[in-house]
């Protein structure tokens, strides 16, 4: 089969995954409850588990842009996800407490020193220079480091955490060297001593990221193709590698109950995420961060971290209903 004949087949399985998915179970909107800035804690309902899941990133982690937003759940109850990031929404799904070391603004690197993985230039020890400005001391000048955050680094000391979850690198930080930002993750896996850990992939639309200007955009003909960026994590850590840009895609619209419109085709087709799920050009909303939370909680379920029906929610099993219609397989 020609190559071009291969390209057709596979954007139309894509769109009838996204038909297929449409499950219609529609949503509305609710008063907020709360905004979510800086690091939180979210107690999980479970008494017979006290592990414990801790979350790093940046501002996508943080849940910068969640809004009101209801979704149906497994039993068909509405579910009020208003203003809740995806560690929120992981701990109901759960049950297990989550904590959520997300700072908006943060570069992998500077994610990597709140967490401990790596020193400040010129501090012998994780926060032994830093200042209330956000500034560490080197031997000749000093180096402004804007978002490192001293709340972050002592509530990540008392909690290192039994599970990771790590998303960074949309913020830059790594040079544009895929190992260089490898490295980080790895040092922060190796920091926590955490052998249960999930690593997630940017969900900017190709070409987009100002974490990776290298990238260029896709044009319809290569729906199912990964970024180098996606490429290099998902060598490097495989299973522990959720590709969220490509499940947002094929599942997102189902799990938060929106019907794919004509827009949601042709932005699939040139592999970016509806904006149905997004608050911005790179922020996801609340039905967004339900759906990225719903990924991993079933990529946790995969590979033992949880039993599934452990929380206070459920979530239909949407996964398993839509057809594969990318080379990245569903969580």
């Amino acid at each position: 089969m020609g190559r071009r004949a291969t390209v057709i087949l596979t954007v139309a399985a894509l769109v009838l995954a996204l038909a297929g998915c449409a499950s219609g179970l529609g949503g509305s909107s609710s008063s907020p409850d709360g905004g979510n800035e800086g690091w939180r804690f979210y107690p999980g309902p479970s008494e017979n588990d006290d592990r414990v899941i801790v979350c790093w990133g940046d501002s996508l982690t943080q849940g910068v842009g969640a809004d009101d937003a209801l979704v149906s759940l497994a039993d068909g109850e509405p579910y009020d996800t208003s203003y809740q990031s995806y560690p929120q929404v992981l701990s109901q799904l759960t049950g297990l407490d989550t904590y959520n070391f997300g700072v908006a603004g943060a570069t992998s690197e500077e994610i990597a020193i709140m967490q401990g993985a790596l020193s400040p230039k010129g501090a012998e020890e994780p926060g032994a220079a830093e200042d209330s400005e956000g500034e560490t001391a080197n031997d000749d000048d000093r180096e402004t480091i804007s978002h490192i955050d001293s709340m972050v680094i002592e509530q990540g000391q008392e909690h290192a955490g039994d599970i990771l979850i790590l998303e960074i690198g949309s913020n830059g930080g790594w040079d544009e060297d895929y190992q260089t930002l490898i490295d980080q993750y790895k040092a922060m896996i190796d920091y926590s001593g955490c052998e249960d850990y999930l690593i997630l992939g940017d969900t900017d639309d190709p070409g987009t990221s100002v974490g990776d200007t290298n990238q260029e955009p896709f044009t319809e003909d290569y729906a199912p193709k990964e970024t180098d960026w996606e490429s290099a994590l998902r060598e490097s850590f495989g299973d522990h590698f959720i590709n969220m840009r490509v499940f947002l895609i094929k599942h997102g619209l189902q799990i938060s109950g929106l019907e794919p419109t004509e827009q949601d085709f042709e932005d699939a087709q040139r592999g970016c995420i509806s904006q149905q799920l997004r608050s911005d050009w790179t922020h996801l909303n609340a039905r967004g961060y339900f759906a990225e939370a719903v990924a991993v909680y079933m990529r946790g379920i995969r590979l033992g971290y949880w039993n599934e029906g452990e929380g206070s929610i459920e979530v239909p099993e949407v996964q398993r209903e839509c057809p594969a219609s990318t080379e990245q397989s569903a969580p």
